[in-house]
């Protein structure tokens, strides 16, 4: 193949298993320009939007990139060489040395849940797993009573301790582990809107599965994001929200809610969300908890801690925290219809109920999964079609790429270039890149 054509298929591999996309899109000749970068991140998805993008400092989509997967290797349970799973795995209940940066996000997160007792709880993981809504998924069934009992010996967030001076976790039971996927995509939003002002970017909206931050504003307007419709069958919008980053406190958003993830077993429906101070999936009839912050961490945390609360609870804690937040629950008295609470900056939405379609703007940032989606396809489609080509001309079997199915592993449990969230040969450029980067302590594969 001639270089051309190897050069197309590193974009694509790189679109495909982990290298950001970036576009530039203009509106009208002599208007300010988009600058859009996404790509897969955490599990999920991040979406940047830069408005009037100024000439940045330096190669923003390597920046992002970079960042993303430095949180990826100190908080993912996925990545067995992560700071996270390396705790998880630690038995002993001495200090256990971790980054500022870890540290920070559980220290937020036990103050959370003091201030619920215990309705937010990163060391919940097992409870999870035990309910199949971890990483395994193979099997949907409810478990034993005396399962959850012993379980629940190893769960608490009483049971940790945390200290930022030097920076460090301690366990009381050698079985605890926490999970922090209930906080730290609303950590790596707030890092990469502060990473985007520092390279000279004011006007930015950035989405992680679903946790959004803005600042500045689009075009003299505040970005407006969507919140949606509990158990919609397609992504139709309850309201539509202006984050107002001049009032000071609202220009994150995130949401928690029900009605993605659950099963059904004899006609009874058990939620993703567990109750760490049960054991249980909710029962109670709260869909979907909205709130916004000026921190996204702070609303991600939030979102999750009340729509564990339920409806009546979560209010109360809502108001004596000072939150603006907006509570859909499920009306028992009306099987397709909702009731709407709310406090602060989101109470204006309760008095609309079912009619809140009128509030919906036709452009809604962050919304363009399906195109992304439709994108990747394609790209994908292509990328086969090529390799299949250089397999049949270079009469070679195919070996595969370090992510895929003959990918090795190393002694920690890791792949060879676990450096990518999204392990990919086409991204030796970006290891090499970070390898030679000063405050960057990975070591290239």
């Amino acid at each position: 193949m001639n270089s051309r054509l190897v050069g197309y298929l590193i974009a694509i591999a790189c679109l495909i298993l982990g290298c950001p996309s970036l576009t530039r899109r203009g509106f009208a000749q002599g208007t300010p320009q988009v600058l859009e970068l996404s790509g897969p991140t955490m599990g999920t998805s991040f979406n940047i939007k830069i408005f009037d993008a100024p000439d940045l400092k330096e190669d923003v989509a390597f920046l992002v990139d970079q960042l993303l997967r430095n949180v990826n290797d100190q908080m993912s349970t996925y990545l067995e060489g992560s700071e996270i799973s390396r705790f998880n795995r630690s038995e002993s209940t001495d200090w256990f040395p971790v980054s500022e940066e870890l540290a920070t996000v559980v220290a937020f997160s036990q103050e959370v849940a003091g201030k619920t007792a215990g309705a937010f709880d990163v060391t919940v993981g097992p409870l999870v797993n035990e309910w199949n809504f971890g990483p395994d998924r193979s099997k949907r069934a409810v478990p034993a009573v005396e399962v959850i009992t012993s379980l629940q010996e190893s769960v608490g967030y009483g049971k940790l301790a945390v200290r930022m001076d030097p920076p460090s976790l301690k366990k009381s039971v050698p079985a605890l582990g926490i999970d922090l996927s209930a906080v730290a995509k609303g950590y790596a939003v707030d890092l990469v809107v502060e990473l985007l002002n520092e390279q000279g970017a004011e006007n930015v909206f950035v989405e992680i599965g679903g946790e959004v931050s803005v600042s500045g504003n689009k075009a003299g307007q505040w970005w407006k994001v969507g919140i949606q419709m509990p158990d919609a069958a397609t992504d139709s919008l309850l309201i539509a929200h202006s984050l107002n980053v001049g009032g000071g406190n609202d220009r994150s958003m995130a949401t928690s809610g029900d009605y993605r993830n659950y099963f059904e077993i004899d006609g009874t429906r058990y939620s993703h969300t567990i109750d760490p101070r049960t054991g249980m999936p909710i029962e109670h009839p709260l869909a979907s908890v909205t709130v916004v912050s000026e921190s996204c961490m702070a609303a991600d945390a939030w979102a999750t801690a009340l729509n564990v609360l339920g409806p009546e609870e979560a209010l109360r804690v809502a108001k004596a925290e000072g939150l603006d937040v907006l509570l859909v629950a499920r009306d028992a008295a009306e099987p397709s219809g909702y009731q709407l609470t709310g406090n602060g900056a989101l109470a204006q939405y309760i008095a609309v109920g079912n009619s809140a379609e009128d509030l919906v703007a036709p452009e809604v940032e962050g919304n363009g999964r399906f195109t992304m989606f439709l994108v990747t396809a394609v790209a994908f489609a292509l990328l086969l079609f090529a390799m299949s080509v250089g397999v049949l001309f270079g009469q070679r079997s195919i070996s595969g790429s370090c992510g895929g199915v003959n990918g090795t592993k190393n002694e920690d449990g890791s792949v060879s270039c676990s450096l990518c969230s999204s392990p990919s040969d086409a991204c030796r450029d970006l290891r090499k890149r970070m390898k030679k980067t000063p405050d960057n302590e990975m070591v290239d594969v």
